[in-house]
């Protein structure tokens, strides 16, 4: 077996290396836009929780918008990849986005670091490079194509996306009560078409199990957080 050639090493050492730092920077902002809120100018906040200099940042991102992009594209396709391949298991689409919508609801209550950053998004934020664009959409068009959802594709998409973060807030707020993931879920399916008895079951069914990777940038960012801002955890 021949060894690996000296330029390709260096070569793949560089591109771990970069990885790594811009991985770190995601992470810093992640924990200081969740406490700040995405208005704030916090290239500098960022930068010194990240222990890099300004020159090294800028070889990632150029601004504060761009930095907040990258930080709610990577966290939400993050969670988003946990989440699908778990909904995936089930062939009816009413049960895939039902289940995705209560597992996200519900790591937002048990993860408050996440749910901070994602209740203070604005929705032009939102961009089809999102993975949970990808996969609601996907299933909403199985919905409507099999007459599950009684409304076209593009209301059943606004109403999905527009109350689930409307519930980001509400469960941010810590104003709901314990089941509010599960009432919201089953108001808005019955607002969808979907008959009653089908979504009462789907609202109370226990859920299955979602687990972030050790190496995630968001379990490596929940980790800082109780150890550099004094943030909680898995609560």
């Amino acid at each position: 077996m021949k060894s690996e050639q000296p330029e390709n090493h260096r070569t793949r050492v560089g591109a771990e290396r970069r990885e790594k730092a811009r991985a770190r920077l995601l992470e810093s902002a992640l924990l200081v836009f969740a406490n700040k809120g995405p208005e704030s100018a916090v290239i500098d906040e960022v930068i010194a929780l990240a222990g890099m200099s300004r020159g090294s940042f800028y070889n990632y991102f150029r601004t504060n918008k761009e930095l907040l992009e990258a930080v709610a594209e990577e966290i939400s396709n993050e969670l988003l990849d946990v989440i699908d391949p778990v909904v995936l298991q089930y062939e009816d689409p009413v049960v895939r986005i039902t289940y995705g919508c209560r597992l996200l609801l519900h790591a937002v209550r048990d993860y408050p670091l996440l749910g901070n950053f994602l209740s203070r998004l604005h929705w032009p934020t939102l961009g089809k490079s999102l993975h949970g664009i990808t996969f609601i959409s996907r299933d909403i068009e199985m919905c409507v194509a099999q007459d599950k959802f009684l409304c076209t594709k593009r209301v059943a998409f606004d109403l999905m996306v527009g109350a689930t973060f409307g519930a980001v807030n509400s469960l941010v707020q810590d104003n709901s009560t314990p089941d509010y993931p599960e009432a919201m879920l089953l108001a808005l399916l019955r607002g969808l078409g979907v008959e009653k008895r089908v979504a009462t079951r789907l609202a109370a069914a226990t859920l299955p199990t979602i687990v972030f990777d050790d190496q995630s940038i968001l379990q490596r960012t929940l980790e800082r957080a109780r150890t550099q801002v004094g943030g909680s955890g898995k609560s």
